[in-house]
């Protein structure tokens, strides 16, 4: 078993959520999607880039190390819990670490998003 975290500033995502060119970088279709639905677009983006920093670093990986951020689509169930895609090139870091399932939790406040990633 292994985890990430990470933990990111709110007001930093203040500009992204509108900037076309970042969210098309960073995210995919069906998280932008998932975006417009929300009120608070940017705790909801700042929650899903440390959710996807998370999934990198319990992966044992880095930005630009095999998976780019655009790689991870987080999903959410009918309930709203966030769950990871599980895409053949996300499987195949999680055969390397003879790991099969990704938990993932994500929470945001005013100021801060805070994302907990674990693979087992």
């Amino acid at each position: 078993m292994q985890s990430g975290v990470d933990i990111v500033k709110v007001s930093r995502f203040e500009k992204d959520a509108q900037n076309e060119k970042f969210l098309k970088k960073y995210f995919t279709s069906s998280e932008v999607e998932y975006l417009l639905t929300k009120l608070n677009k940017t705790e909801t983006l700042a929650g899903l880039f440390a959710a996807k920093e998370a999934v990198l670093k319990a992966l044992g990986l880095g930005i630009g190390r095999g998976i780019d951020l655009i790689d991870i689509n987080i999903l959410h169930d009918i309930f709203g819990a966030p769950f990871v895609e599980i895409t053949p090139k996300i499987n195949f870091y999680l055969m390397q670490k003879n790991c099969c399932n990704i938990a993932l939790s994500i929470s945001h406040d005013d100021e801060y998003a805070i994302a907990f990633c674990v693979i087992n």
